[in-house]
C-alpha cells in the first residue's frame, strides 16, 4: 500500500498498522507476513475464501485473539 503524499495531502500517522504478522495454530499457518496500514476516513474489506484468515486477522485487530 503506497503512503505518497498525494497534492495537499502530507504523510500521516495510520490508524491503524501491523507489519510481519504470523499466527500458527500447531501445524496450521493461519496467517503469513501480513502488513496492513489504515488510513482516516479508508474503507477496508477483507475478502477471501472460507479458511483464508479473514476472522484470525479480525481477532487480531480487535484483540481477541
Amino acid at each position: 500500500m503506497s503512503q505518497g503524499t498525494g497534492a495537499g495531502r502530507p504523510n500521516r500517522v495510520p490508524l491503524l498498522s501491523m507489519r510481519e504478522v504470523s499466527v500458527r495454530f500447531g501445524a496450521v499457518e493461519a496467517l503469513v507476513g501480513i502488513d496492513l496500514a489504515v488510513q482516516a476516513h479508508e474503507v477496508v474489506a477483507l475478502v477471501g475464501d472460507n479458511g483464508a484468515g479473514k476472522s484470525t486477522l479480525a481477532k487480531i485487530i480487535s484483540g481477541v485473539l
